[in-house]
């Protein structure tokens, strides 16, 4: 006679079980200085609490006797298969501080759990040394800034590389970012930099970031750089329906419908609240990828239930990368899959492509 339970669903040997427990270990390994990079907002951090919090403000509508099948979790974007619909986001800047193989370490977990990569022109890698590497960079994020001709001039690097579609930020002002402020947060030299210098790209837009010694782009010449792009364009930082228009006006092909996770500037909206207004300004059949506040598989199938078509991953894969390198992200990407599948059954759908405002009350 059978004597094992019916029912050992937790009894895992995996080393995370959870999300909340790759936190733990991240939080562990984590000086506080990397600590704080990972995790802060910006002034008081209203907008980066908002981002997780306003989730909470949609609730679901769960059927009774449904009769769904096996959930299917994939999708389809810009013509890659998605074992769910999500990509790794395109943060830098100080993803080495995490894990020496950054964002090499993230595009391999990406591949294995059947995702794509985001790309930051702020990396401690080179495009092409990620590209390489992991074999699903999709889209290389620029900054619109400085010269056109020398993004235009990066853009076309990152088409010689194999990367498919450019995500396009803009970034006004530097970030005032006070836990980063208060620890006298030191970035070591070069290692935000691997994409400029002798043989690579000019390392003036990276400059004018900072240095801010001429105007920052206005619409012409947003405009300007997308119609020499060589690749087509989703610009991200959209929030609202004004602005999603602007970007189609432009000659974006889609949009990025983020507040950079709270730390760009605090009392922004929530992105997730920005999300309807863009999608219905936008059509529905204009590509949007969001992200900021998305910590859970149910936050991904909200996201996308609101009319995403994709979710971008920042966060959760950074404590991923700082608990256990290329495998803690594997892991989180595989817990964040197993969630969504699990919100997908709850509420009555055989696939992602079954999610709509319908799901909720």
């Amino acid at each position: 006679m059978n004597t094992d339970p019916i029912d050992n669903r937790y009894a895992t040997g995996e080393r995370f079980t959870t999300n909340l427990g790759i936190w733990r270990a991240a939080r562990e390994a984590c000086t506080d200085e990397v600590w704080n990079y990972l995790n802060c907002g910006t002034g008081d951090e209203v907008t980066l609490r908002a981002n997780t919090a306003d989730f909470d403000k949609w609730q679901w509508k769960t059927p009774l006797f449904a009769g769904i099948g096996r959930p299917d979790t994939a999708t389809q974007f810009l013509g890659h298969s998605l074992s769910f619909p999500a990509f790794i986001a395109p943060f830098g800047g100080g993803e080495y501080m995490l894990d020496a193989e950054g964002h090499r370490a993230t595009g391999r977990a990406a591949r294995d759990v059947g995702i794509r990569q985001i790309v930051p022109v702020a990396a401690a890698h080179s495009l092409e040394d990620i590209a390489t590497a992991s074999g699903v960079a999709q889209m290389f994020q620029v900054t619109f800034v400085g010269d056109v001709g020398a993004v235009v001039d990066m853009m076309h690097r990152a088409k010689a590389a194999g990367y498919e579609q450019i995500v396009a930020t803009y970034s006004p002002i530097r970030q005032w970012r006070e836990r980063m402020i208060e620890d006298r947060t030191r970035f070591a030299p070069g290692k935000a930099e691997a994409n400029f210098g002798p043989g690579l790209s000019d390392p003036a837009a990276l400059r004018e970031q900072i240095a801010f010694s001429q105007p920052r782009w206005g619409w012409a010449e947003a405009r300007e750089a997308i119609a020499r792009a060589p690749l087509p364009i989703l610009v991200k930082g959209v929030m609202s329906a004004d602005e999603a228009k602007q970007c189609l006006d432009a000659g974006a092909m889609g949009l990025y419908v983020s507040n950079y996770g709270g730390r760009s500037i605090d009392r922004q909206p929530s992105a997730i609240s920005a999300l309807p207004q863009v999608r219905a300004a936008a059509g529905p059949d204009v590509p949007i990828i969001f992200d900021s506040g998305i910590r859970r598989g149910s936050d991904i199938a909200a996201a996308v239930a609101l009319g995403a078509n994709a979710v971008a991953l920042r966060r959760a894969v950074g404590f991923g990368l700082a608990a256990d390198g290329e495998a803690g992200v594997r892991r989180v990407l595989q817990i964040l899959k197993d969630e969504y599948w699990t919100t997908l059954g709850h509420l009555g759908c055989n696939s992602t492509a079954d999610l709509g405002p319908h799901v909720f009350i």
